[in-house]
């Protein structure tokens, strides 16, 4: 790819947060530029940091990832939130997809999803801007 995705993660979880940058490093396209612990983090962060992509997690204290992404969504539309969870449950793709996901990847799955999941969104999205 020709150019750099650049990611927030957004994830109470610190061991996955950094699981998920480990993964990423040997990307050359992707660089993650911060990180969030909780729903409202991720809003505040997006705002100061205009990511491409913001992995956020379903579950969080406080502002939990459908009500952040639905939030994010309404002040930044070009936003695109890629929403992780350790459930497979459809109750919560398609809460994901109604707050405005552009897509749900399962934790268990990450390793194989992820990285090419990132790729077709920001694809999509760049192929929807005139050049």
């Amino acid at each position: 790819m020709d150019q750099i995705i650049r990611a927030l993660i957004a994830d109470d979880d610190a061991g996955f947060r950094q699981r998920v940058k480990e993964l990423l490093a040997s990307e050359p396209d992707i660089i993650i530029v911060g990180e969030a612990a909780d729903g409202q983090e991720a809003i505040q962060k997006a705002r100061e940091l205009r990511p491409d992509l913001v992995l956020m997690d379903v579950r969080m204290p406080g502002l939990n990832g459908v009500n952040a992404t639905h939030q994010l969504k309404e002040e930044m539309p070009e936003a695109k939130v890629i929403m992780l969870s350790v459930f497979d449950l459809p109750e919560y793709r398609e809460a994901a997809i109604v707050s405005g996901a552009s897509a749900y990847v399962v934790k268990k799955s990450v390793v194989e999803e992820l990285v090419p999941t990132m790729r077709e969104i920001w694809g999509r999205s760049q192929k929807s801007v005139p050049r």
